[in-house]
């Protein structure tokens, strides 16, 4: 594979189709679960369109692509000296937590209006919550020390594995205090009462360094047509295979003892996701080329505004879904109802992200 196939110079440092169509599929995956999950009680998304839609595509097809490709975009990226990656790290963070405060306020609303003492625990869950852009923030931070450091992809690599080894045998624990849960929680699998992480850094790290190895990688790549069409099958067989056998037994994120082993992953469970954005990414290599100049612009765009769109869509699916919809009416929405209604949040907040003031958010 490797004879001929990379070169000591970098001679691939253009954009990458592939890892833009990756982040497009992320996006529409993460729009589509959580509008879901904010509609269906816990109950009802273990069966069903909705099992599949929340489980397969949101918990390896989604969240994990999206990780896998930022680091990929890490590798490509011209600003990647310790201050800047430490000042967007602390953007991040910020950002999340911002968000936080947007998020849970309709879950106040309907507690102080009498809707149910259920909205007070979640408005207080989705204050604390440990959740993808405040684990963006602290990877960033722990990136940031690593070229500090002057470490290199495949040390970073090593860290991510080893990382994912100790978060595995730390996840789902209790630090004896409150206290001690949050100072921890942004870094290992937490979820004691209303203190809940859901992207530990311990556990999904892996994801930021593999990709970030993967970019550095194909930097040196001579022929990227021959290097996924080498890839993409054996990613693909091997994430069939490893589906199959998680799915089948029940074992691994797909277990039933605990909602949290699907977030707190195991190494295994990583390099099944992997495989599946090694998937997506050569896919994407192979279909985007052909298709309209249009549908080119806008997944290129989806990709770049992919921050954006993601702080917009919240917006709607906590106001109009979980505050309007779910909270007061009580509404049962159809499957196919609220599909529509899930597209229509991702081609209002695509369009917002172009819009101003929105532009003007750089993070």
């Amino acid at each position: 594979m490797t004879n001929n196939l990379f070169s000591k110079e970098e001679v691939n440092t253009g954009r990458q189709w592939s890892f833009d169509f990756a982040k497009f599929v992320a996006i529409v995956g993460m729009v589509l679960v959580h509008s879901f999950i904010y509609i269906y009680g816990e109950e009802d998304m273990d069966y069903g369109f909705q099992y599949r839609l929340n489980n397969i595509y949101g918990g390896v097809l989604a969240a994990p692509v999206f990780m896998y490709s930022m680091g990929v975009g890490v590798a490509y990226s011209r600003r990647t000296d310790a201050r800047t990656m430490f000042v967007r790290g602390i953007k991040l963070l910020l950002a999340g937590y911002l968000l936080n405060a947007i998020r849970c306020l309709p879950q106040l609303l309907l507690w102080k209006g009498g809707f149910g003492e259920e909205h007070y625990n979640l408005f207080i869950e989705e204050v604390n919550l440990f959740d993808i852009l405040q684990f963006a923030g602290v990877a960033f931070m722990l990136f940031a020390l690593l070229r500090w450091l002057k470490a290199s992809a495949s040390v970073i690599l090593l860290v991510g594995v080893s990382l994912s080894v100790f978060g595995t045998f730390v996840r789902s624990v209790d630090m004896g205090s409150t206290t001690l849960n949050m100072l921890c929680y942004p870094f290992i699998g937490i979820h004691v009462g209303n203190i809940w992480t859901s992207f530990p850094l311990a556990n999904w790290f892996i994801f930021v360094a593999a990709g970030y190895w993967t970019g550095k990688l194909i930097r040196h790549c001579t022929d990227m047509d021959r290097f996924f069409a080498l890839v993409t099958p054996a990613a693909g067989f091997l994430f069939t295979i490893c589906m199959i056998y998680l799915t089948t037994n029940k074992t691994g994120m797909f277990s039933d003892i605990s909602d949290d082993l699907f977030y707190y992953l195991t190494p295994f469970d990583a390099f099944v996701c992997i495989m599946g954005a090694l998937l997506v990414a050569g896919i994407g290599h192979f279909l985007m080329p052909h298709e309209p100049q249009i549908l080119q612009r806008e997944v290129r765009q989806v990709s770049t505004d992919i921050t954006r769109i993601y702080l917009i869509h919240w917006f709607f699916v906590c106001y109009l879904l979980g505050g309007l919809l779910d909270g007061v009416l009580h509404l049962a929405v159809p499957q196919g109802i609220l599909l529509l209604i899930s597209i229509a949040i991702l081609a209002v907040s695509v369009w917002l992200s172009r819009c101003e003031p929105f532009t003007r958010i750089r993070i």
